[in-house]
C-alpha cells in the first residue's frame, strides 16, 4: 500500500477497509458483490466491512443494498471530530483515574519509609508523636534555633514508663537566659544530657525504629527528613553515638553556690559538683559570660573561680585543666 493510503488508520480503518473505501470513492459506490469480486473476499466478510464504513459515516446504504460514498470533505471531518471527542474524554479521565490509583496506594501500603516534612506545625507535630511513640529509648541531638519549648508532661511520662532519654546539646543552647533553666529541668526529670561545642544538625531517634533529622534549620520554615528505613536508621544511630561518646556529661543545674574550699590532705580529693560542671563547660567550649549566667554569678566572680580551679589543678588554661582533671580521674 502507498504511504498516503495509511492515513485512515488513525480513525479506525485498517488497511483492507481503506483499500475498499478508496475503490468505492473511485466508483462512487458499489455492492457487496462488487467487493467480493474485486477483493476475493467472502460475502459475510465483505458485508461486515461495508457495514463498518457505513457505521463510520463514510458511505450511505440504499434500500436496494447498494452502498454510496459520502463526500469525504464532510464525512472524514465528522469522523475526526468524533475521534477527538473520544480522545478528550480519555484525557479528562486521567485525573479521576489517577486519584483512584493514589487512593489504592494509600489504602494498600504504609506511609513511605522516608519522606520530607516541612513547616513549623508539621515538624513539631511529628516530633511530639515520635517522642510519644518511644517505648525503650529516645535519643536526640539539640542545637539552636529551637522550634519547640520542652514538654515537661511528655518527658515525665516517657521517663515514667521506663524510656531512656539521652540528649547531646550544642554549647550555643545555653546562650540565652532561659536556655539553661529549660534544659536543666529536663535533666532533673531523668534525662541524660551531655554537651559538645557544636552540632551540625538536629536529630531525634525513637527506639532505633524511626528518626527525624533536620534539613533546614530556619525557625520560620523548618524542614526535616523522617525515616523508618533500616540502613538510614543504622547510620543516624551511629552518628548519634559518636557525639554521645565525645560529649561531656551535664549532670545537673548549676546554682549560685560558692566553690567548696580545697581540703588539705595527702589523699587527692574528689571534685566538687561545681568543679565538675565547670570542667564540662570547658570541654564543650562554652563562653565565660554564658557559664557565669548559668551559675548565677558575675563574669568577674566566675573568673576568680576558674583561677582557683587552675591553681588546684596546677595549670593556667582550659586545656591544661582538662588534662590534669583526667589524670586525677575527675572527668
Amino acid at each position: 500500500m502507498a504511504e498516503n493510503q495509511a492515513l485512515l488508520a488513525t480513525v479506525g480503518l485498517d488497511e483492507q477497509a481503506e483499500e475498499v473505501y478508496r475503490r468505492l470513492l473511485a466508483l462512487g459506490g458499489g455492492t457487496v458483490g462488487d467487493v467480493v469480486s474485486a477483493f476475493g473476499m467472502t460475502y459475510p466478510d465483505a458485508l461486515a466491512l461495508l457495514e463498518r464504513l457505513h457505521h463510520s459515516g463514510l458511505v450511505s446504504r440504499r434500500s436496494s443494498g447498494e452502498f454510496l460514498t459520502v463526500d469525504p470533505r464532510h464525512a472524514l471531518r465528522a469522523l475526526v471530530e468524533s475521534r477527538e471527542r473520544q480522545l478528550a474524554a480519555v484525557r479528562d479521565a486521567a485525573g479521576p483515574l489517577g486519584e483512584m490509583f493514589d487512593d489504592a496506594r494509600r489504602g494498600s501500603a504504609a506511609a513511605p519509609a522516608t519522606r520530607t516534612i516541612s513547616g513549623p506545625e508539621a515538624v513539631g507535630d511529628h516530633y511530639y508523636r515520635l517522642k510519644q511513640a518511644a517505648q525503650e529509648e529516645f535519643s536526640a541531638l539539640g542545637r539552636p534555633p529551637f522550634l519547640l519549648a520542652p514538654n515537661e508532661p511528655m518527658d515525665e511520662a516517657a521517663v515514667g514508663r521506663g524510656v531512656r532519654v539521652r540528649a547531646v546539646y550544642a554549647a550555643a543552647s545555653f546562650d540565652t537566659e532561659a536556655g539553661w533553666q529549660e534544659l536543666g529541668s529536663l535533666v532533673s526529670r531523668g534525662e541524660e544530657a551531655r554537651i559538645v561545642p557544636s552540632l551540625p544538625i538536629k536529630l531525634a531517634i525513637a527506639d532505633r525504629s524511626a528518626a527525624m533529622v533536620s534539613l533546614d534549620l530556619s525557625p520560620d520554615s523548618p524542614e526535616c527528613l523522617y525515616t523508618e528505613a533500616p540502613p538510614l536508621l543504622d547510620a543516624l544511630t551511629e552518628f548519634f553515638e559518636y557525639y554521645w561518646i565525645a560529649a561531656s556529661p551535664l549532670s545537673g543545674v548549676p546554682g549560685p553556690r560558692s566553690a567548696a574550699p580545697a581540703v588539705m590532705s595527702d589523699e587527692p580529693r574528689p571534685p566538687t559538683d561545681d568543679e565538675r560542671k565547670l570542667l564540662a563547660f570547658f570541654a564543650a567550649g562554652v563562653k565565660d559570660d554564658t557559664i557565669a549566667r548559668q551559675f548565677g554569678i558575675s563574669t568577674r566572680t566566675l573568673r576568680r573561680r576558674i583561677q582557683a580551679l587552675y591553681g588546684e589543678l596546677g595549670t593556667t588554661n582550659r586545656f591544661g585543666a582538662g588534662v590534669a582533671a583526667a589524670r586525677r580521674g575527675w572527668v
